[in-house]
């Protein structure tokens, strides 16, 4: 009996570190944190239990797994034991990651001595974390609702002078033209914001998120709640600093 206990107690494991390997996140312990953490220019740690689950641990692996090729970008997890030999709780504790307030998200950047935290405060979805990293980093990560081939647009639009946006935006025109019926309306939405853009100023961004952000705030339908948050996504391209833009567009 106590061989069959050891034996599945062994596959539990075995299968559990492989999923968690297998969906683009690493495990690391107080031996191998420094070696493995100082080898990428940023590396999103979740400090967590032995044995993760739940909603928030599904949203962190999600985004693993769609960043699994950014190769420059590390995703771990510590896990925390409070009970035998308590392993990684030093660690963890280092940190600020204890038993009572888990599961905790760092953000590691090469070059900086100390991690940024992620405030779950606000969420903590795939989306919170995409945006973490996105913001801090200077690692593109697309956003829900926004087209790869525009957003690249959309950066460069940005970073340039009046008449080379003006030819950006017929090369806009030219992509959303071509796009299928689903991608019609995030396409056009790129083309506006430019056409804003060159009418009233860069300034236009911002005063367009913060009049979503209030419609947002008010009685509005699921559907057109999704519509407004992938118009402001869309508008954090046009926020993400051409000098940041990394070649895993």
């Amino acid at each position: 009996m106590r061989l069959y206990i050891t034996v599945f107690c062994y596959f539990i494991l075995t299968v559990s570190t492989n999923l968690v390997s297998a969906a683009g996140s690493v495990e690391l312990n107080e031996y191998t944190f420094d070696k493995i953490v100082s080898k990428f220019g940023a590396a999103l740690v979740k400090f967590d239990v032995a044995f993760p689950f739940g909603d928030k641990h599904d949203a962190f692996v999600a985004l693993a797994k769609e960043a699994k090729d950014i190769d420059e970008l590390l995703f771990a997890d510590v896990g925390i034991k409070d009970y035998g030999e308590r392993e990684n709780e030093q660690l963890g504790r280092k940190y600020g990651a204890t038993k009572d307030n888990i599961p905790v998200v760092k953000l590691f950047l090469k070059g900086k001595s100390e991690p940024i935290h992620f405030d779950d405060t606000k969420g903590f979805t795939s989306d919170d974390l995409r945006r973490f990293v996105r913001e801090n980093s200077g690692i593109y990560l697309s956003l829900p609702g926004c087209i790869r081939d525009l957003d690249v647009l959309a950066i460069k639009f940005q970073g340039s002078a009046k008449e080379d946006r003006e030819k950006i935006l017929k090369e806009t025109e030219n992509i959303v033209e071509k796009l299928d019926t689903k991608d019609a309306a995030a396409g056009k939405t790129y083309r506006t914001i430019m056409q804003k853009i060159l009418e009233k100023g860069d300034e236009f961004i911002a005063t367009e998120i913060n009049r979503i952000n209030k419609l947002l705030s008010g009685k509005v339908s699921n559907e057109k709640k999704k519509e407004l948050a992938s118009r402001i996504n869309i508008l954090q391209s046009f926020k993400f600093s051409s000098s940041n833009k990394k070649e895993e567009l």
